[in-house]
C-alpha cells in the first residue's frame, strides 16, 4: 500500500505571475481581473489610451466658462456725463 501514487491534476490551476514582468503588469495580475500577462498588457494599454483621450477632452469642458471679448471693443468704457 505504500507504493500507491495518484496522478491527479491540481484542482485549481496556478495563475501566471511572471517574475520578469513589470510592476504594473504584476499589479494588474494581482487584482485578479485578468489571468495572463497578455491580458494585463491589454488592460494597461486601454487605460493609457483612455487617459490620453481624457487629457485632451477635459480642458475643452473646463475652458467653456471663459468670456472672449472682441478686439474692437474699447478697453475702458466711459459713461456719459463722467469726466476723465
Amino acid at each position: 500500500m505504500a507504493g500507491i501514487q495518484f496522478d491527479e491534476e491540481p484542482q485549481y490551476p496556478q495563475r501566471e505571475h511572471p517574475a520578469d514582468a513589470s510592476p504594473f503588469i504584476r499589479l494588474v495580475l494581482a487584482t485578479g481581473v485578468v489571468s495572463t500577462k497578455k491580458q494585463a498588457e491589454y488592460v494597461l494599454l486601454g487605460s493609457a489610451a483612455f487617459m490620453v483621450i481624457l487629457a485632451f477632452i477635459l480642458p475643452l469642458f473646463m475652458s467653456g466658462s471663459q468670456i472672449h471679448i472682441p478686439k474692437n471693443v474699447p478697453q475702458k468704457l466711459t459713461l456719459p456725463g463722467s469726466q476723465n
